[in-house]
């Protein structure tokens, strides 16, 4: 009797420990600025010019220069690849020092949608529907860091519905306000080793929340040829409700069995800024992006029936606020008979984890992003077209993250390296 129980305690004991650091990488890992094909063709520097649709969310204040109604639809799609390269660590059988482990390859479909309408010349309105969290990093079974958390699969996708209100105060000043309402979808999948000669146990979190925030901005015309621009979006808070705690298989003697479980978050609140030069055929911009990751430290799962002995889970953040800068520019000139415009621009994109707290689900470094851009005239349309690269830098993983209950009984440790993500996007904007 005596061994049995101590085999449950045993058994328990493992298990807790692989679900007690289950994590979320919103951060760079999950957010993109992939909301328009103009303003990523200028490495999204576009908060000062705001001048198409995508205003809506680059800058509302922006809506007030558009004339009569524009309808613009568009999408983006993001590749990632990337590497994990162990140092052998782990005492597993297929755990060697230089082993790499490629991530899944992914192809995301990230669509946008903005609609404005001049009301008379002080009043504009605009709604969007856009995307700022919507990437997710899928290992394959032979990762070594697969009882990690996240250590499968780690997404955070939301989808955003934004109207807005554009107001010209003077010939100089536009100001909007508008309200958010952005839905959050979550899943992290991970194994999780219960003991030599027992089968592992997969483990799967998954949940939706809708919830709620707004959004301030305004445009300044310094000169005819020179523009500020400011803009901010509150934070929304996420309680995800009864989100699924699923085990396969499950182990009802030792209190593994399926169950849900709360979890309050916030994705971040932001603010950018930025400036728009135009000289001739030439416009030069520059922004900067300021994102509140600070403010939370924590998560915490309620879980409504206990998991091998725990009903809650916490788990350490310590993420640090960021800043994003980025520069762009735009050539017009005539080709073929028709305007075109020429793109380009570079974005440096701050990573908001800390080395104690990495984890397999998501970018590691900072992204520095490459971008270049096209727009014409097609027949009725205005077609903006973008491509972009984004380099990761690499990032040692040697933390709590890595301890994992695991079957050689070693911490994973290794870096996270060659992320390399290729984006085209493409918007359609029709004008009425």
């Amino acid at each position: 009797m005596f061994l049995k129980f101590a085999r449950i305690v045993t058994l328990c004991s493992m298990f807790i420990g692989s679900i007690m650091l289950p994590s979320i990488t919103f951060g760079n890992g999950w957010s993109g600025y992939l909301q328009g094909a103009k303003s990523n063709g200028m490495g999204n520097a576009f908060t000062g010019l705001a001048d198409d649709p995508s205003a809506v969310f680059y800058n509302p204040a922006g809506i007030v220069q558009l004339d009569g109604n524009q309808f613009s639809l568009g999408f983006a799609i993001p590749m990632v690849s990337g590497e994990f390269k162990s140092n052998g660590t782990s005492g597993m059988v297929d755990d060697t020092a230089g082993k790499t482990t490629d991530l899944d390859t992914q192809f995301v479909f990230i669509p946008n949608m903005y609609f404005t309408s001049k009301l008379n010349d002080k009043i504009t309105l605009g709604i969007g529907q856009y995307t700022v969290f919507g990437l997710g990093f899928k290992w394959p079974d032979s990762f070594d860091g697969r009882y990690a958390p996240g250590g499968k699969n780690g997404e955070i996708q939301t989808i955003t519905l934004s109207p807005v209100v554009g107001y010209k105060v003077t010939d100089k000043l536009s100001v909007a306000v508008g309200v958010c309402a952005e839905r959050a979808n979550m899943i992290l999948e991970n194994k999780t080793f219960i003991a030599p000669g027992v089968d592992d146990v997969e483990t799967k979190i998954s949940g939706a929340d809708y919830g709620f925030g707004w959004n301030t901005s305004l445009l300044y015309k310094y000169m005819d040829n020179l523009s500020f621009g400011l803009n901010y979006r509150s934070k929304i808070n996420h309680s995800f409700n009864d989100l699924d705690f699923e085990f396969n298989p499950q182990i009802a003697m030792v209190g593994i069995t399926n169950t849900n479980a709360d979890m309050d978050i916030s994705l971040p609140q932001y603010a950018s800024f930025g400036l728009a030069w135009e000289k001739g055929p030439w416009t030069w911009t520059m922004d900067g992006y300021w994102w509140d990751w600070s403010s939370e430290d924590k998560m915490t799962f309620k879980l409504n029936t206990p998991v091998a002995g725990q009903s809650t889970i916490t788990t350490a953040m310590d993420w640090h606020d960021t800043m994003s800068w980025a520069i762009g520019t735009q050539y017009k000139t005539q080709l073929l008979d028709r305007d075109v415009c020429f793109r380009g621009g570079f974005m440096y994109d701050e990573s908001p984890a800390p080395d104690k707290t990495l984890n397999p689900s998501g970018f590691h470094g900072d992204n520095l992003l490459y971008n270049l851009g096209v727009g014409f005239k097609l027949g009725p349309f205005y077609n903006d077209l973008h491509l972009t690269y984004v380099y990761t830098k690499d990032k040692a993983w040697n933390n709590d993250t890595g301890n994992a209950p695991n079957p050689g009984g070693g911490q994973v440790t290794g870096e996270f390296q060659n992320y390399n993500t290729f984006i085209f996007g493409s918007s359609l904007t029709y004008k009425f």
